[in-house]
């Protein structure tokens, strides 16, 4: 992030509990609610602009601009993550390849049931 950029963060209630009616996103777990913030001002710029990625405990999350500067965010599978981040994320020691891995492998029995 450049020293000049601000960015602001507004939750969105349809990544939380109770979800509201017709409205369902990613279920954000509560720990991420107080961290939410300094996730985004830790986050990455996607390659093509449209989207912020951060990481925490092994979890890949994306930050989405709803309105000009105020973003939400919620998780997301590693393999959403452009490889390029992943992969500096892993050599930085901000998540480990057995997470990456694990998370990857979990996502996809739950796609196979």
């Amino acid at each position: 992030m450049s020293g000049l950029e601000v960015l602001i963060y507004e939750q969105n209630p349809k990544h939380k509990l109770p979800w509201q009616p017709g409205r369902k996103g990613t279920l954000c777990p509560s720990w991420t609610h107080g961290q939410a913030l300094q996730l985004l001002q830790e986050s990455v710029p996607a390659p093509n602009g449209t989207c912020r990625y951060a990481t925490a405990s092994g979890m890949a999350f994306c930050g989405r601009q709803h309105r000009p500067g105020v973003w939400h965010g919620y998780p997301i599978g590693w393999e959403a993550v452009p490889p390029k981040i992943r992969r500096q994320w892993m050599k930085e020691g901000k998540v480990s390849k057995k997470q990456v891995k694990d998370s990857w492998e979990e996502a996809k029995r739950s796609a196979d049931e």
